[in-house]
């Protein structure tokens, strides 16, 4: 890809710096009261607006990790790394997938057992969270055994992607992620910006 396509991948990682927390912060009132099941029941069962941003920073991840893959598939001496980005998209993909459970609740396919629903689908998602992440950890050490090939943007990404994982796998330390992940997106869309696709390989 020229320079020019990834001006593309710079916006769209700019785009889910931004809407990722608007979604995570916006249509859950954390500070309620409400218990964290109570707050996924009423999302699962609510369709509207939100939910299309899902769909949208689902794509946009998607989409950024696609130029991550085509940045690094042919700069690495290991198949690895684009191995385990096409694994992540995979992840994300499923993950984002649950919409279709809004959908079913909103067409009223799931009234007869809606409490069985909401427990399956927040088991889903947990583990979509967990092989996301576990993948994402993998990904990242694979970066830093690269540290010294890395250009500086991506070596603080690498580091900040390790991070977010290991914060993900605590699950209480995964509510920083909300901030965190925007900051990892960022630097991506710095690097895109600036063109400095080359990854030495040595």
């Amino acid at each position: 890809m020229n320079t020019s396509s990834y001006k593309v991948a710079a916006v769209a990682a700019v785009l889910l710096a931004i809407l990722f927390p608007i979604y995570w912060l916006s249509p859950f009132d954390w500070f309620s009261g409400k218990s964290l099941a109570d707050i996924f029941m009423n999302d699962l069962q609510t369709l509207d607006v939100f939910d299309i941003l899902f769909v949208v920073i689902g794509v946009l991840e998607i989409t950024v990790y696609a130029y991550l893959l085509s940045m690094f598939k042919h700069q690495f001496d290991s198949a690895a790394p684009s191995f385990l980005l096409i694994l992540m998209m995979v992840f994300v993909a499923l993950f984002h997938s649950t919409v279709f459970i809004d959908i079913g609740f909103a067409l009223g396919l799931f009234s007869a057992a809606p409490e069985q629903i909401a427990l399956a689908t927040g088991i889903y998602s947990m583990i979509m969270l967990f092989l996301y992440a576990a993948t994402a950890f993998i990904f990242a050490i694979m970066l830093l055994t690269r540290f010294s090939q890395l250009p500086s943007v991506l070596k603080l990404f690498a580091v900040g992607l390790l991070v977010a994982c290991v914060f993900q796998f605590t699950v209480i330390l995964g509510v920083l992620n909300i901030f965190l992940f925007p900051v990892l997106m960022l630097l991506l869309a710095l690097h895109f910006y600036r063109g400095d696709v080359e990854v030495e390989v040595v």
